[in-house]
């Protein structure tokens, strides 16, 4: 339930048992190592990765691979699981099967260079044919288009003015330039050009045929006429795209066959890749080499009793942090707060001396998520969802513990639809009597009560978030500074929250008249304890000013809360419609029940995706600018230990 602890340490490990004693401390994940400064006492620690070379490969391979691989349903997916379960021992084997691995990879990389040349033989082979296709109808050999004394050139028009005839034009200015040459129609925007093959005759050509807007189109190689040559091209082709398919199923065979080995291998080596790189970053005397990081204490008793276990030498001490120095951050909770911190971490980590707001959060989130959903029926559809994910599928540890929050999140959407009358968007009126008895509010019929909670929840929020101040400030020794600028806020808030209550007739201590006054004592309050910052009677005078125009910022974040108010509204508004359009339908004959069911399924399940996404974000803003501002302080970097990437395995005890 808070910033969890963290140790600078330094690792001592005999030279025999580095790779042992980080493959312990990445399992555990719970050390994020730093870069050891060397001294004259230390050598570089630095070792060769043994697959530096082979881990690319593998990697390639695998993406290769991935459209060929086995499909696998998505229920196979999910009750199954898509990761491969391994055992330590197992991975170890794994990790020295290389050079098995290596030979898959060889072969593989065959089929990919056959891949490359037939690929590129096909495209060589369709640019051919769309030539040839262009001169398909010149009755002339290819052989003879290029003679000693002799070339023809197609020449082509895009855009032909009508009037335009181009082989006449063309005829017409070769003719202006005393350049003799044959033109020979083709088709209405194609002429063929025989001309002499010197260069000053090909100059001349080039430049009447750029005057009338025309291209030169590509030669031609071969023996036969264009239309024997694109006979000859189109079986070719047809050849080449048969050997490609031959391929392809090649590849999907291999898949079948070494997908998963080469999946399994990719993630073996890059935790090896990932330990080579951390002892890149350390030291060496002549028998132990020697990192330094920050150590999550509270799994430092676990790690060392590992050490012990599999007679491992290695010892940790502790480092005294430099002046300013800051640990990185992570955050743990109980299990029924923990699924929260999803909301936290999209905000980032609090700084390493300030609170965890997970734990406060988590009551608002529940609640303002089902405020902003208020339905039934959707609240049903995500405790359900999330039941299903929990219960049957087998997924990651991240996949379950954002499912958990689901689930509460799903829970708040019901209770608090059930005091909303929100029934996948039926009218209260047409509602059983005992679900009518249990509404509470209609945000549809009579909007402001809901109003009024919104904004409430709005004070009470920003007032805790005060308090969390002052308990923060007394944590790092600041407890007066924390009295002193939060406490004169809170009096003016509890000064306006007796006020309204006294307007409206539920208090009857002092009058109206007394508040104002001790309204005034507050505000004297706020400007003595916000002018004691400044420097210097003006500096004092400014201090005092920008304290009372704090309130302008308190009154903007407590009218925010009415986006609860809102997206309730757009909630019901939305279901209505839904029900409405598939009611004008459902009268068509025969098919009006089928057609009012397929608008009643495919809206209200847009409508739940995102009016659920509009709730998460929304109730979400609400912590991140409204409530955390007033005690958090600043982001930390957050805890990136030495770990596993669990995308393709998952390994358990042997």
């Amino acid at each position: 339930m808070a910033v969890v602890p963290m140790q600078k340490v330094r690792l001592l490990v005999h030279r025999n048992d580095v790779d042992a004693a980080l493959t312990v401390i990445q399992r555990n994940g719970a050390l994020q190592f730093t870069p050891v400064e060397k001294d004259e006492s230390f050598t570089d620690g630095k070792v060769e990765f043994p697959q530096a070379s082979l881990l690319p490969r593998v990697q390639h391979a695998v993406s290769f691979l991935a459209p060929y691989a086995p499909k696998v349903g998505v229920w196979k997916a999910l009750t199954e699981g898509t990761r491969t379960e391994l055992t330590e021992s197992e991975v170890q084997k794994k990790n020295a099967q290389a050079d098995i691995v290596c030979g898959i990879v060889e072969d593989l990389e065959k089929i990919q260079v056959e891949f490359a040349d037939k690929n590129e033989t096909v495209r060589r082979l369709e640019e051919r044919v769309e030539t040839l296709k262009v001169w398909k109808t010149l009755p002339v050999k290819v052989s003879h288009l290029e003679t000693r004394l002799t070339v023809t050139k197609l020449v082509k028009r895009n855009n032909p003015r009508k009037e335009d005839v181009l082989a006449d034009l063309l005829q017409t200015l070769f003719d202006e330039q005393e350049l003799p040459v044959l033109v020979t129609p083709v088709s209405t925007t194609l002429v063929a050009v025989t001309l002499m093959n010197e260069k000053e005759a090909l100059h001349t050509f080039n430049e009447v045929v750029a005057t009338v807007g025309a291209d030169v189109l590509p030669g031609l190689e071969g023996e036969e006429t264009p239309e024997v040559e694109l006979t000859k091209a189109e079986e070719q082709l047809a050849k080449a795209k048969g050997e490609i398919a031959l391929l392809h199923d090649q590849a999907e065979h291999f898949a079948i066959t070494h997908y998963k080995t080469l999946c399994i291998a990719s993630e073996i080596f890059s935790w090896e890749r990932d330990r080579y790189s951390v002892r890149n970053e350390s030291a060496a005397t002549k028998f132990t080499a020697v990192f330094e990081g920050w150590l999550n204490a509270d799994r430092r008793e676990s790690i060392e009793a590992t050490f012990t276990e599999k007679n491992i030498s290695a010892a940790f001490s502790e480092v005294e942090l430099t002046e300013d120095e800051q640990p990185p951050v992570e955050i743990q909770n109980s299990p029924l707060v923990q699924p929260f911190e999803a909301v936290t971490r999209l905000y980032g980590m609090p700084g390493y001396k300030d609170l965890d707001p997970t734990v406060f959060l988590a009551g608002f989130f529940f609640l303002f998520f089902g405020l902003c959903l208020t339905d039934v029926g959707y609240g049903f559809a995500l405790v359900i969802g999330s039941l299903f994910i929990l219960l049957f599928a087998k997924v990651s540890d991240g996949t379950k513990l954002f499912a958990k929050l689901l689930l509460f999140i799903g829970t708040s959407t019901v209770l608090i639809g059930a005091l909303f009358g929100g029934y996948l968007g039926v009218s209260p009126e047409a509602l059983p009597a005992p679900l009518q008895a249990i509404q509470q509010f209609d945000p549809i019929g009579n909007p402001l009560p809901v109003f009024y909670l919104a904004l409430s929840l709005g004070v009470f929020q920003v007032m805790v978030g005060l308090l969390l101040k002052i308990y923060s400030d007394a944590r790092n020794g600041a407890l007066l500074d924390g009295i002193l600028d939060q406490g004169p806020w809170l009096l003016m808030f509890c000064i306006g929250i007796l006020y309204v209550l006294t307007a409206v007739g539920y208090v009857d201590l002092i009058s109206t008249d007394q508040i104002g006054n001790l309204a005034l004592v507050g505000v004297v309050l706020i400007v003595l304890a916000s002018g004691r910052s400044g420097e210097g009677i003006l500096g004092k005078i400014i201090s005092a000013f920008l304290g009372l125009y704090a309130g302008v910022g308190f009154l903007s974040d407590i009218l925010s809360y009415s986006r609860l108010l809102a997206l309730g509204l757009a909630t019901s508004a939305l279901a209505f419609a839904v029900n409405l359009i598939a009611s004008m339908v459902i009268g068509v004959p025969y098919v009006g029940f089928l057609l009012a069911a397929i608008i009643f399924l495919i809206g209200h399940s847009f409508t739940l995706v995102i009016n659920t996404l509009g709730a998460f974000i929304h109730s979400a803003r609400l912590q991140f600018v409204e409530f955390f501002s007033k005690f958090i302080v600043g982001t930390g970097k957050e805890f990136t230990p030495l770990t596993r990437s669990e995308e393709y395995i998952t390994v358990g005890d042997d």
